[in-house]
């Protein structure tokens, strides 16, 4: 009777452990904070790891109180810097403050928090990356050059106007090791010595001092022109009548390769091709084609096709 009753309890204690066991339901595993940054030293941002869920549904908490203040305060905007965390907007942050944040996960069973994280705005400073990087390839005294041109990191706070210093690195696409220039509070860059027929890779980055220097930003690939190459193809911007007896026509030059380039205008008649007799050339000023009053080439319908060529001078 005894041994029975000494089971039946045995059987009473452990069915509750055994349903919880089965069920995975536990309270929650222990969240990580990972990390906290400021774009500006105005504003920051902090994320957190979840731990397990213990199989129910939880919620995280995050508090925060300042070393100079008893009272503790909640997570003012969970949204805007993405899922597992919480930002700081100007009304929230203090220079010069320490922080005292921890996150707290919640469930039907029982909590637990991370470790406590003291935070310091001033010392988390790194910005976003430089954006909108754009390469160039131009010529001065008929050196070729680079120009590089970028714009400030965007902020959450588009408000805020900050001097950044920037650094540029660039190498040929086919290397391993990057040169690096100090550009100073500059958003552009001039980049002379290129190897002309190669490929470049080009990124820019940024820093606020104090702070850490942002992460590089994307990758802008470039070819400088070589020497040798051919120059690239004209457009003909506009062609205009003032009086219905004659026309010009303008055209904007493509890359010169390089090289001195010549550029010839080839024009047909409808219901004629083109051959050495249609080509007319009276040039009025550079890229501009003229048909002069009582030149034959004014009698008759002009169908809108026209070649403009561009070759290479030679030295002789």
């Amino acid at each position: 009777m005894k041994q029975d009753l000494i089971s039946s309890v045995q059987i009473i204690l452990f069915l509750p452990l055994t349903t919880v066991g089965l069920a995975g339901q536990s309270f929650p595993g222990k969240p990580k904070i990972i990390r906290c940054r400021s774009l500006e030293k105005e504003t920051f941002s902090c994320w957190w790891k979840p731990g397990s869920d213990g199989g129910l549904p939880t919620n995280y908490t995050l508090f925060y109180s300042k070393d100079s203040e008893e009272e503790i305060y909640e997570c003012p905007d969970y949204r805007t810097s993405g899922p597992n965390s919480c930002y700081f907007n100007k009304n929230h942050t203090s220079p010069w403050t320490t922080f005292n944040i921890t996150v707290t996960a919640t469930n039907e069973i029982g909590s637990n928090s991370s470790d406590p994280q003291y935070v310091d705005v001033t010392s988390i400073v790194q910005p976003g990356s430089p954006v909108n990087l754009t390469l160039e390839t131009k010529r001065s005294a008929n050196i070729m050059y680079l120009w590089a041109k970028w714009s400030p990191p965007l902020l959450a706070d588009a408000s805020s106007n900050h001097l950044y210093h920037y650094e540029l690195r660039i190498k040929p696409e086919e290397k391993e090791e990057w040169e690096t220039i100090s550009v100073g509070v500059q958003t552009q860059c001039k980049i002379n010595r290129l190897n002309a027929g190669m490929r470049y890779v080009v990124q820019v980055r940024c820093t606020l001092d104090p702070g850490e220097w942002s992460e590089w930003s994307s990758e802008r690939h470039i070819l400088i022109p070589s020497g040798q190459s051919p120059p690239e193809k004209p457009t003909i911007i506009k062609c205009r009548s003032p009086e219905k007896e004659t026309f010009t026509c303008w055209w904007k030059p493509g890359l010169d390769g390089g090289h001195p380039t010549n550029y010839t205008l080839l024009y047909s008649k409808e219901g004629s091709g083109f051959c050495a007799s249609d080509i007319f050339w009276n040039s009025t000023s550079n890229n501009i084609f003229k048909v002069e009053e009582g030149s034959p080439y004014t009698v008759g319908f002009y169908r809108l096709l026209w070649i403009v060529m561009a070759q290479r001078r030679t030295s002789l």
